[in-house]
Formats: structure tokens, C-alpha cells, sequence
């Protein structure tokens, strides 16, 4: 005999029969899945991955894998670094934007991967709340600088030069939509003058094309010009960060120089996938500003060019990036710079 299908039972019966399979289920879930209470007190029990969005050797790549070996020893767990490089960070940001939010799944984002990138147009799979700050690994300025030839040696000497010989100069960056881009617009729009962008394919060949005097500007960033600044054949005009650079600190801000909107830092944060628990969350921050206190870390990341690191909690993370977010906003509204520019 066939048996009759669930729908045409009694409805007393179905209903029973299914709070039955419902107790089941539930039951089965509890003894397969740990409450995200008891996640996050054993957290971490396993290796953690820490994508980097830039290949091995960089500025970033370095400074993820000093808070990478730092953070391993805090929370007596391996955090292994996995390269994700291409289309300006924002690859390794949505790797991460994809994973499981259990903790074990963590970035470096960068400002170009996590603001600048959506702003310019580019196609981004993902949204600006899609992950979530823990707080700052590190902070880079931007450092103007020009051929030993041209003759300026100031800001203010740079404008006048340049207004009075229109369409007559250049200045080269580490590529097209870049910070470095970004910020010398943003500095041509408010001194109203009109040096031609040149793209380069990254700080070493730009840095080499400023020392030939093939270019006479360039916008490097602070570990690019530190590498140079015994080089006879440039001059450092001002860096972008609200104080000056430890490593550079003959050469003035922009701030100092008279522009006081153009307070521009580079930075990378440690992120999380939204939904990531805030237990968690909140050990990995504890762990994280513990090591960005260490002297070795200090050192380590001056070494590389680093501005000394600051310390955040995760409400400060998520308003430092708020507070950049419409930094940027600004910049590219007023500049009108979009990808491929």
C-alpha cells in the first residue's frame, strides 16, 4: 500500500509531525554549529588567513606581514599572509568581501581598494559596508618632489613657476587614479595651475624618470622618497600628512605650506567580512593595538617608511574611515577625475 503524502494528514497530526522534524533540526544544529557566543570565546582556534591585495615586496605586503607575525604571538595562533593582487586592490577586497565571517578570513584594505576605487568609476563587486574596519595597520604621506633643475624650492615657488609658464610643466605618478593623482589635482584646482599628468607604472619608474629630469614633478609616495633623499639630483618641496615625516622631517606639510584641506594620508586597515561576530571583532582590535604599541613593531614599520602607528578602537576605526571617505569625496567631486583619466 502507498503511503499517503504529509499534506493529507490530519492537520493535528501534521502539525505535531512537524514541530517533531523542527525540534530535530534545531537540536542537530546546535551539536553541529557552536553558538557565536562560544565561537568567539574560542577564538582563534585555527590559523588565520590575512589577505594582501598587493604582490610580496611592497610597502603594504610588508606592514601586514610585521602585524601578521606580531598578532600570531598576541593570540597564540598562525595568521598566514595569502597575496591577492590586480585592479587596484579591490580583488583581494572582495576576496575577503566573499569569505565566511567567522574571523578566520581577514584583509588589508587599502584607501584605494575601500573608497578611492568606487569613487573614480571602476567596477567594484562590493559595497563600502560589505566589510568592516578593525583599526589602522599603517599610514604613508605623499611627498611632492622636482628635478634638482627646476628652479623652485617651495610650494609657494612651485605655484608661481607654474602660473607663469602655462601649460609648460608636467608631473608624473605612480599611476592613473592613484592617491598621488587624486592629490595633485585636487592641489591644481586650488592654486589654479595647470602642469600635465603623466602616468608611470609604479614609484620606481617615475622616481627614475625624476632623477633624469624627463619629468619635472613627482608625486612619490613616503617610502619612495625616503629611498632617495640623500639623492643630489631632487628636491622635497612638501609631504601631504598632517605633521611632518619622521623620516623626511627637514621637508614641510602642506599644511605648513598654506593649504590646510590638503591633510592627505595613505593608509591600510585590517577588515573583516560584515556580519563578522563583535566578540571577535573586538579581540582582534585588542590583539592588534597591543602590537602597534610594541617597540619592535614601531621600529619595524619607521623602517619601511611608516608614520608612527595609532592606536584605534572600532568605533575610531569606523569613523576614521568615515571621516576619509568624505575627505575623498571632495577631492574627486572637485577634481572630476574618473578612471582611465
Amino acid at each position: 500500500m502507498r503511503l499517503s503524502p504529509i499534506s493529507s494528514f490530519a492537520p493535528r497530526t501534521g502539525l505535531r509531525l512537524q514541530a517533531v522534524v523542527a525540534a530535530t533540526l534545531t537540536l542537530c544544529a546546535a551539536l553541529v554549529s557552536p553558538t557565536p557566543a562560544l565561537a568567539a570565546k574560542d577564538y582563534p582556534s585555527k590559523p588565520v588567513k590575512l589577505t594582501v591585495p598587493f604582490p610580496p615586496g611592497g610597502s603594504s605586503d610588508t606592514a601586514a606581514r610585521i602585524l601578521a607575525e606580531g598578532m600570531s604571538k598576541q593570540m597564540k595562533q598562525t595568521m598566514v599572509v595569502e597575496n591577492r593582487a590586480g585592479a587596484a586592490g579591490t580583488i583581494g577586497v572582495a576576496s575577503v568581501v566573499r569569505a565566511h565571517p567567522d574571523g578566520y578570513n581577514l584583509g588589508v584594505g587599502p584607501v584605494g581598494g575601500t573608497i578611492i576605487a568606487r569613487l573614480i568609476g571602476m567596477k567594484v563587486p562590493y559595497q563600502s559596508d560589505d566589510v568592516v574596519p578593525i583599526a589602522n595597520i599603517g599610514s604613508l604621506p605623499l611627498v611632492i618632489a622636482v628635478n634638482k633643475d627646476l628652479p623652485v624650492n617651495n610650494i609657494k615657488e612651485l605655484v608661481a613657476l607654474a602660473k607663469s609658464k602655462p601649460g609648460s610643466l608636467s608631473y608624473g605618478t605612480s599611476g592613473a587614479g592613484t592617491p598621488g593623482h587624486l592629490v595633485f589635482e585636487y592641489f591644481k584646482k586650488i592654486t589654479d595651475i595647470d602642469p600635465v599628468h603623466i602616468p608611470y607604472k609604479g614609484d620606481s619608474p617615475l622616481t627614475s624618470d625624476l632623477i633624469g629630469g624627463q619629468v619635472p614633478i613627482g608625486i612619490l609616495t613616503g617610502p619612495a622618497a625616503k629611498a632617495q633623499l640623500e639623492n643630489p639630483k631632487l628636491k622635497f618641496l612638501a609631504v601631504s600628512s598632517a605633521e611632518r615625516y619622521p623620516q623626511m622631517d627637514e621637508v614641510p606639510t602642506l599644511v605648513e605650506s598654506g593649504y590646510p584641506d590638503l591633510n592627505i594620508e595613505i593608509w591600510n586597515l585590517l577588515i573583516a567580512p560584515a556580519k563578522t561576530d563583535p566578540a571577535i571583532l573586538t579581540s582582534l582590535n585588542t590583539s592588534m593595538n597591543s602590537v602597534l604599541k610594541e617597540q619592535n613593531t614601531i621600529s619595524r614599520l619607521e623602517a619601511q617608511g611608516y608614520l608612527p602607528p595609532v592606536s584605534m578602537s572600532l568605533e575610531q576605526a569606523r569613523e576614521f574611515v568615515e571621516t576619509d571617505r568624505k575627505k575623498w569625496e571632495t577631492i574627486v567631486k572637485t577634481t572630476g577625475v574618473t578612471i582611465g583619466q
